[in-house]
This record gives structure tokens, sequence and C-alpha cells, in this order.
């Protein structure tokens, strides 16, 4: 069983659409399909399915989990040779995933500001083919989703998700350990975080953190996707916009306050963020809050 990691970006998190159970007889086939829009989760309690996407053949067996993606090519390669059983659950995702050799951790879609310390951009890997040993407290899950999902009311439906939650976490694959690149730019930008309103260079962060200057960018790239500098930006300007909304304190005060020594400079980019100066983004939207 070569081992494959489908890794799903949770911001916004998989939703639940549909499930059921089937039996196929010796002989019969999975559907061909192609392009069919869900993920298919399969949970497998007797017999054995030949199944293939596109190109790649699996032999799926009991106790076993099994996921398709969305828009392959799906199809047994092999008739049912025995009566064959399982569950099945669709789930449809909107963010970002990528299906590979190792897990991947992947950002989020959803523009999380950098003032959110405790949102975290977490991923889901679930390993595409692999032994539930847990498979016995697995089935009741599936059945009670089956059965809020058939219910078609609306607290069904909430429970189902709930369950299909649950369901994510008891099968999900453990984190991959963190590389040194990503422990790098993790402090790298809680240091950020914590001196914004300080003069900083990446020679500073360089010698903070004895790494060549060139290696704090590169981290921070690989990492979030985003240069030292930009996340000191905008992290700086959310700070700012925090102040504007909260305080009557001057623009100057506040420019000083998030690290810039000359307002000019602030209001210039501060516009190019938010497309306005920082007194008319005040009075906008304290006009809309009265």
């Amino acid at each position: 069983m070569t081992t494959q990691y489908l890794s799903i970006s949770c911001l916004p998190l998989p939703t639940y659409v549909q499930s059921g159970h089937v039996i196929f007889n010796p002989g019969e086939r999975h559907p061909n399909r192609n392009n069919f829009q869900f993920f298919v989760m399969m949970f497998m309690v007797r017999g054995r399915l030949y199944i293939a996407e596109d190109d790649e053949k699996y032999t799926v067996k009991p106790g076993e989990m099994f996921i398709l993606q969305p828009k392959h090519h799906h199809y047994s390669w092999k008739p049912m040779d025995e009566t064959t059983e399982y569950y099945w659950l669709h789930f449809s995702v909107i963010g970002d995933y990528v299906q590979d050799k190792e897990p991947k951790h992947l950002r989020s879609i959803i523009q999380v500001p950098s003032l959110h310390y405790y949102t975290p951009d977490v991923t889901l890997f679930l390993k595409k083919h692999t032994t539930i040993s847990n498979i016995d407290e697995i089935f009741p899950i599936i059945k009670k989703i089956f059965q809020n999902s058939a219910s078609q009311n609306a607290v069904g439906f909430w429970q189902a998700q709930q369950l299909f939650i649950d369901l994510l976490q008891q099968v999900q694959s453990q984190t991959p350990a963190k590389s040194s690149t990503a422990i790098l730019a993790g402090q790298i930008q809680r240091y950020l975080r914590d001196h914004f309103d300080e003069k900083i260079t990446n020679e500073k962060l360089g010698n903070l953190f004895h790494v060549h200057p060139n290696s704090v960018t590169s981290s921070m790239k690989k990492t979030f996707g985003i240069t030292p500098n930009l996340f000191l930006t905008q992290y700086r300007l959310e700070e700012a916009v925090k102040r504007l909304l909260s305080t009557s304190e001057q623009i100057s005060k506040i420019a000083a306050d998030v690290g810039y020594q000359n307002v000019y400079y602030f209001s210039m980019t501060f516009k190019k963020y938010y497309g306005v100066s920082p007194l008319t983004y005040r009075k906008h939207y304290n006009n809309i809050e009265k």
C-alpha cells in the first residue's frame, strides 16, 4: 500500500454533502465517471474494491479507508470477485488541497489579519488509502451521519456536519514535525508582532536568530508566503486601523506608535493599502458606526 496524503486547508472547513451504504455483487463494477465534484470517502466492510483514479490502480480491503479526489476519472479496473460492501461519504472543500507522497502545510484562502493571534492556519492531513485501527468506533459515527442526513431537516443537517468533523478528527493523520525553516519563520513572525513599533531590518533579525539575512527572508516566504518587510507593514497598518477607530489620537502619534517616524510616509503607505488616507478612513468608518 503506497502512502499518499491528502492535505486540505481547513479555513473554511470541509463540508459534508451526502452519505450512503452500498453492496456490490460479484461481477459488478464501481460507476465509471469523470469530473465528479466531491471527495468520496469510503470505509470497507467486506469484500474487495478494485478502484482506479486516473491511471493509478488500488485494491481496498475490509477495515480500510480510501478517498477519491474530485474531478478525476474514477472507475473499476476489475469487476468485484466477491460480495463487496462499504459506506461512502461525499464532502466538499472550498479551500486548497493537494495529494502528494508527503503531507504539506497549506495556507488558508481566507485572509486572516495578523492581529488574530489565536486563529490557527490549520491543514487537515488524511491518508488516501489506509487501515483504520479503530474501525469499530468509526462505523457508528458514519451510521449517525447517515441517519441525521436522511432526516432532511435543519437539526439533522447541523448534527451531520458536526459528526462529520468528529469523523475527520478520528481518521486524520498526525501533523508532520515542523522543519527548521518553519520554526525559524515562526520565531521571526512572533518577534515582528512583539516589536512592530521598533526599527527592524533583515540584518537585525539575522543577528538575533544567528542566520544570514537572506535566510530570514527565504524562511518567511517559504512558510508564510510573505517577506518579513511585507508582514511588518501589514501588521503595522492593522495596528494603525485599530487605533484610528478606537481612539481620537492624532495621525502623527498613531504613525509613531506603530513604527513610522515619518507621518507622510505612513499616510502614503496607508493609502496604498486601503485606498484612502488615514483621516478619511477614520471619518468614513466612524460615521458608519454612528
